[in-house]
C-alpha cells in the first residue's frame, strides 16, 4: 500500500523544491519502504510505497510509460488477479512480475473509464493520461482507502493524506465549521454526514466507489458502484445452496487478503465476525504451512466488572478466544492488556496520525495499539472483522419483523415471536409489545415523543455551541439523512440496506484504517467489506438473516465445523470493548482535569463548544471519573481532543511553495 500525491497545475507553475522537501518532512510520522516522485511540466506525482505483498517489492511508483503517455501513482492491492489475468489475456509465464499498478494499468488501457467496475481491492490511483491532457482519479468501491482533493481555477492536488495537499497548493485552509458541529452532534463514531468534506474548508474526500476526471475544462465525477440498484435478489432452491454460496463468497474474501511477504495477523475477539475470518484464515494458511499471529485486547489487571449494568456482556472474552487456539494449531495468540494505556495519553499522537479530531476515546488507545503490536512481531497483514454486522453476521430479529409485516406474512411473524420468546425464555407478552413499538407507524411514536420531550432543547445533551448548530442547520440535515433521529427509527430490510452502503459509514472507516496503517508499516484488510461479499449478502432474503428467532443465522450456518461450537452457538453474551477505559483514567484523573481546564479556557474552542456546561458537569466529576457519568466523560475528552487539535491548527508554521 502507500500514500500517494500530486497536483496538475494550469496556469503553468512547477512544485517548488522547498515545498518538496516538506511534504517529504510530512511523511516521517509514517513508516513508507520507499518515497519516489515523478514530475514532467506543471504535473507532479508521488508515492510512499510500502511492501506488503511479493509483487509489490517490484513496484515502480509513480511509473510512466512514454510510449503510452500514461503515468499512475496508486496506493492499492488488487485482490481479483487470476480474474483480470484471464480478461487481459496475460501468459501465465508473464503473471508472477505484473504488480498492481501494471494491472490497473492495463485495466485501464482495455476498459477506460470504466475500469474500476473490474477492480476489486483496497485502493485509490491516480492516472495522468498525456493523449487526453486529463487525470484520472478513482477510490475503491467501499472508500477502504482515503482520497483527499483540492481544486480551483488553476490547481488540481489530491493526496491520501491531507497535510501534504496544503504544501501542493501553497496555503493552510480554513477549518470546516460546518463539519466540525456534525463531529460535536453525531452519536457514535460518525464524523460528519457530509462524508465528500473534511475538516478543511475546500479540502474534500472522493466518495467511495467514484471516480474523477480533471481536465482543462473542470471536473467529471462519476459514480461507477450503485449496488441498490445494481444488485438483484437471489433466489436459490434451497438453505444449503445459500450456504455453500456464501462460502465461496466469504471463503475468497478471506483467501484473497492473504498475501503477504511476512506474517498475517487478526484483531481477534471472542465474536463471529473475527472469530469467522481467523478459523477460514487459520485454514488456509495451514496449507502453506503458515501461521496466523492473533491479538486480543482484554481488561488491565485489577478491573472490577460491573455484572449488574452490563449482565448481557463480556468484558474479557478470553474463554472464547482461547477455542479457536484450541481448534487450529496455527493459530498463536497474544492476550493485549495493554497496561499503563488510556484515553488521553497519546492523545497528541493520535491526532497527528490521523490528521483530524476524533471521537473513539474508548478504543482508541487499544486499537492503536494493537497495530503497533502487530508491526512489530513481524506482521505486515492485519486482519478485521469490522464491518461483519453489516454483512456476514447480519441478522436482526426488529429487522426481520418490519419485512414480513410489510409483507403481510402474519403467520411467519407468530411463529418468530414464539420462537424468539422460547429461544431466550422471555414472557411471550414482552415480545408482543417489543413488536407493536417497531411496527408503530414513525410519525405517530415522533408525535408522542415531542410532547414528552417538549421542555427538552435540542442537542442539549451536547456539549456544542447553539450558534453553530443553527448557523449549520445540523437538526434538519441530520434528520434528513436518518442520523440523530427522536425517538429511533425501525427499518425494514430494504430501507437497512440504504445504511449499509451508506458512504457516511465507508468514509469515517477508512481514516483511522487507512492512517493507522501508514504509521505503523502495516495495512488492515476487512473481508467482511469485501465488494462481492456486501453484494451477496444485499442479494439474500430476510428469513437467511433471522429464522425461529435465530438472529446472525446465516453465518451461524455455514460456520458449523467451522467455528469453535462456543462462539458459534452463542446467542446471549456479547463482548464489551474497552470496558475498562474509565477505570484506566483513575490513576491520572487529576492531571486529566487540569488539561480539560485549560482546554476549555482555549480562546479558539469557544467558537464551537459551549464551554460553561462543561465546566459544571467536570466540577462535578473532579473526585473521580464516574461510570455513571461515561457518557459525560466521553464529551469532556472529545473537548480535549478538539481543542489539542485546534491548538496544533492555529500553531503551525505557514505554508510556501
Amino acid at each position: 500500500m502507500s500514500a500517494i500525491w500530486g497536483v496538475i497545475y494550469r496556469n503553468g507553475k512547477r512544485v517548488s523544491e522547498e515545498a518538496k522537501r516538506s511534504l517529504v518532512d510530512r511523511l516521517s510520522l509514517y513508516k513508507v519502504d520507499s518515497i519516489n516522485t515523478w514530475e514532467k511540466g506543471s504535473i507532479y506525482l508521488g508515492c510512499g510505497l510500502q511492501y506488503i505483498t511479493q509483487e509489490s517489492l517490484q513496484e515502480i511508483l509513480p511509473f510512466y510509460d512514454r510510449y503510452k503517455g500514461l503515468a499512475i501513482t496508486a496506493d492499492a492491492i488488487i485482490d481479483n488477479r487470476s480474474e483480470l489475468f484471464k480478461q487481459l489475456k496475460i501468459p501465465k509465464e508473464a503473471q508472477p512480475c505484473i504488480t498492481d499498478s501494471e494491472l490497473i494499468l492495463l485495466s485501464y488501457e482495455k476498459w477506460g473509464a470504466d475500469c474500476p467496475r473490474y477492480l476489486i481491492g483496497d485502493f485509490s490511483f491516480v492516472i495522468w493520461d498525456e493523449k487526453k491532457d486529463e487525470l484520472f482519479c478513482v477510490r475503491d468501491h467501499v472508500g477502504k482507502r482515503t482520497f483527499y482533493y483540492y481544486c480551483d481555477d488553476n490547481t488540481f492536488a489530491f493526496g491520501t493524506l491531507i497535510k501534504p495537499i496544503f504544501d501542493l497548493v501553497g496555503k493552510k485552509p480554513d477549518l470546516n465549521d460546518k463539519w466540525i458541529a456534525d463531529f460535536l452532534v453525531l452519536k457514535g463514531p460518525v464524523l460528519s454526514v457530509e462524508y465528500a468534506e473534511s475538516p478543511y474548508e475546500g479540502i474534500y474526500q472522493l466518495e467511495p466507489g467514484h471516480s474523477l476526471t480533471v481536465d482543462k475544462k473542470g471536473r467529471t465525477k462519476r459514480r461507477y458502484w450503485d449496488p441498490l440498484k445494481e444488485v438483484k435478489p437471489l433466489k436459490l432452491k434451497s438453505d444449503e445452496e445459500y450456504i455453500e454460496e456464501f462460502k465461496k463468497v466469504f471463503f475468497e474474501a478471506v483467501r484473497c487478503r492473504l498475501r503477504s511477504i511476512s506474517d498475517v495477523g487478526i484483531m481477534l475477539s471472542g465474536g463471529l465476525d473475527s472469530g469467522s475470518i481467523a478459523c477460514v484464515a487459520a485454514q488456509e494458511l495451514s496449507g502453506e504451512g503458515k501461521r496466523l499471529r492473533a491479538f486480543s485486547s482484554i481488561p488491565m489487571e485489577g478491573y472490577e466488572f460491573n455484572d449488574k449494568k452490563y449482565r448481557h456482556f463480556i468484558p474479557d472474552e478470553r474463554e472464547y478466544i482461547r477455542t479457536i487456539g484450541e481448534k487450529y494449531d496455527n493459530v498463536d495468540i497474544e492476550y493485549c492488556r495493554n497496561e499503563g494505556k488510556d484515553s488521553v495519553k497519546d492523545m497528541d499522537k493520535y491526532i497527528d496520525i490521523l490528521e483530524q479530531p476524533y471521537k473513539t476515546i474508548e478504543n482508541s488507545f487499544w486499537v492503536f495499539s494493537m497495530a503497533e503490536k502487530a508491526a512489530k512481531k513481524g506482521c505486515r497483514v492485519l486482519l478485521s472483522g469490522q464491518s461483519g454486522n453489516t454483512t456476514i453476521s447480519f441478522g436482526d430479529f426488529d429487522v426481520h419483523i418490519k419485512t414480513l409485516f410489510g409483507k403481510g406474512k402474519l403467520i411467519k411473524m407468530k411463529r418468530e415471536i414464539d420462537s424468539l420468546a422460547k429461544l431466550y425464555n422471555l414472557p411471550k407478552k414482552r415480545v408482543i409489545m417489543e413488536v407493536i413499538r417497531v411496527l408503530l407507524p414513525y410519525g405517530l411514536r415522533k408525535v408522542v415523543s415531542n410532547r414528552v420531550r417538549k421542555n427538552i432543547k435540542d442537542y442539549e445533551a451536547f456539549p456544542v455551541n447553539p450558534e453553530l448548530v443553527e448557523k449549520w442547520n445540523v437538526k434538519k440535515r441530520l434528520e434528513k439523512k436518518g442520523y440523530n433521529l427522536k425517538p429511533e427509527k425501525f427499518y425494514n430490510l430494504k430501507d437497512i440496506h440504504k445504511y449499509i452502503v451508506d458512504n457516511v459509514s465507508f468514509s469515517q472507516v477508512a481514516i483511522p484504517e487507512t492512517k493507522a496503517s501508514l504509521a505503523y508499516g502495516i495495512v488492515e484488510r476487512d473481508p467482511s467489506r469485501d465488494k462481492r461479499v456486501i453484494e451477496f449478502c444485499l442479494s439474500l432474503p430476510s428469513d437467511q438473516f433471522v429464522r425461529n428467532g435465530v438472529e446472525r443465522r446465516l453465518i451461524r450456518e455455514a460456520m458449523k465445523g467451522i467455528l469453535p461450537e462456543k462462539i458459534r452457538s452463542n446467542c446471549t453474551k456479547r463482548g464489551l470493548q474497552a470496558a475498562d477505559w474509565i477505570q484506566r483514567l483513575k490513576p491520572s484523573w487529576q492531571d486529566i482535569c487540569v488539561d480539560i481546564e485549560r482546554a476549555l479556557e482555549n480562546e479558539h474552542i469557544k467558537r464551537y463548544i459551549d464551554t460553561s456546561r462543561l465546566e459544571k458537569e467536570l466540577e462535578l466529576l473532579k473526585y473521580g471519573p464516574d461510570e455513571d457519568k461515561g457518557r459525560w466523560i466521553k464529551m469532556l475528552l472529545i473537548a480535549l481532543v478538539l481543542s489539542k487539535f485546534l491548538e496544533k491548527h492555529y500553531s503551525a508554521d505557514t505554508i510556501r511553495i
